[in-house]
């Protein structure tokens, strides 16, 4: 189910505020462990509203603030083959979100999980680009994204 790259929607029963959400898998080992991020629908992409686009979004001095999803745009495939959106504009900020653990410990976490889509190679990649080159990013989290950059790019 947290396969790299894969969006999973489902009720988050261990978070601040238990509600319905949507998380993108990031990395996986041989060892199960599994890092997953969680998506917000807040306006927090780091940059003034008429900056924000779809994709990569940093600020005035080039610093990477965040990704952004724009609804209505295809990012990815879904299980029954078709092309999935999100239904409103939905950021990755970095500061916050991550949730890291083996694949059963993570799906204990949710209720009524499902796989809405697999990311397009190049989006996942992008996104974990950005946030491997952001300064927001917890450093504890940077060698997982580093390991899928060098795997994707350096085979």
């Amino acid at each position: 189910m947290f396969e790299p790259g894969v969006v999973t929607y489902g009720f988050a029963k261990n978070i601040t505020n238990p509600k319905n959400k949507y998380a993108i898998s990031l990395f996986r080992d041989a060892n199960v462990h599994v890092l997953i991020h969680f998506t917000t629908s807040q306006p927090r992409a780091g940059v003034p509203e008429e900056q924000i686009h779809h994709g990569i979004n940093k600020n005035d001095v080039g610093e990477v603030m965040s990704f952004v999803f724009e609804s209505g745009v295809a990012i990815g495939t879904t299980p029954n083959g078709g092309r999935f959106s999100f239904p409103q504009r939905t950021i990755m900020q970095f500061d916050y979100g991550f949730l890291r653990d083996t694949d059963w410990n993570l799906q204990q976490q949710f209720s009524n999980l499902e796989v809405k889509c697999h990311l397009d190679e190049n989006i996942y990649l992008d996104l974990i680009y950005a946030m491997y080159r952001s300064k927001r990013t917890p450093n504890e989290y940077k060698s997982y994204l580093k390991k899928v950059l060098d795997d994707a790019y350096n085979g």
